[in-house]
């Protein structure tokens, strides 16, 4: 893998690490369905007024059922999960969660791609979920109904990421970076909008609130989605998941640094037992250990 893409995968995880504490700060305001709608919809309209400006064009007639489709596996659904989350768990454990993203990647391969799903990938995705429950017994977890609606809120985002990179990777190939963002995230937003317009704000907007929805909807989801969706193409889907092996350094560090969020031992053997697990369903057969992403880092420093 080349040094550029290392670089932007880096970036990628210190942005969507980021994105949990703007949940944090945002979900109180607009409710888990409005801090979802804004920050996809506010990014779309940027994108599409953007590619206007530069005279870019989508091929809505073409590719809008795909990316209608990958709007919703990939952004509001996922979006809404973890702004749901984000009023009952603490950022840093969400965003460990999260790391399971890559297992479920490799078993939507192994469904929708034909990829060989094997006994070592049976065992990490075993391995992923006993982190889990580990994390749930977390003393910086309380007991309650909503909390373990709030974990489940995001295995289920996890979920959705892994499909929908098998589902880009199979049908998508097409449809370019740049449309792929922009499109899909305007239509994540528009389906989440009549939740927001029903549900309303939970309090009075300031000016810095609506700076802060505006940085979080450009930065984390246009630059973002920018980011991914270029990766996608260049190294693959279950490569790209890899983004969230990082993310929980960058989550864990602003969650300490911003909302001075505390880590637990429980947190730390889970999140480890995660990444053990997910490893296993991501590691390619010996064989083709030159190809994989650690390999790849090390070749680039020679």
């Amino acid at each position: 893998m080349k040094i550029r893409n290392i670089a932007l995968l880096i970036l990628l995880s210190a942005i969507w690490g980021g994105s949990f504490i703007f949940m944090r700060l945002l979900s109180p305001v607009f409710g888990a369905a409005g801090t979802a709608c804004l920050r996809a919809l506010i990014a779309g309209v940027f994108m599409i007024s953007f590619y206007k400006l530069t005279k870019y064009k989508i091929e809505w007639k073409r590719d809008w059922k795909l990316l209608l489709l990958i709007g919703i596996i990939n952004s509001a659904i996922p979006f809404f999960c973890y702004s749901f989350a984000a009023l009952y768990l603490p950022a840093s454990l969400s965003v460990i969660i999260n790391s399971m993203s890559p297992m479920f990647g490799a078993i939507f391969a192994a469904i929708i791609l034909k990829e060989r799903l094997t006994i070592e990938k049976v065992f990490g995705l075993v391995l992923g979920t006993t982190g889990v429950a580990i994390i749930t017994g977390s003393k910086s977890v309380e007991s309650g109904v909503f909390v373990y609606l709030s974990i489940g809120a995001c295995l289920l985002a996890t979920v959705c990421y892994g499909l929908s990179g098998a589902i880009i990777k199979k049908y998508a190939q097409k449809i370019e970076s740049k449309a792929m963002a922009g499109g899909s995230q305007l239509f994540a937003g528009l389906a989440l909008l009549p939740f927001l317009l029903i549900n309303g704000t939970t309090s009075a907007i300031s000016v810095n609130v609506a700076l802060l929805a505006i940085a979080f909807a450009v930065l984390c989801s246009a630059l973002a989605y920018l980011i991914y969706y270029h990766l996608m193409k260049e190294i693959g889907p279950i490569k790209t998941l890899t983004v969230t092996f990082i993310m929980p350094v960058f989550g864990i560090f602003w969650g300490w640094l911003i909302l001075d969020e505390k880590m637990f031992p429980q947190m730390l053997v889970g999140g480890v037992i995660i990444l053990a697990g997910t490893f296993l369903v991501v590691r390619p057969k010996k064989d083709f250990v030159d190809k994989t992403i650690y390999s790849d880092i090390l070749k680039s420093y020679k």
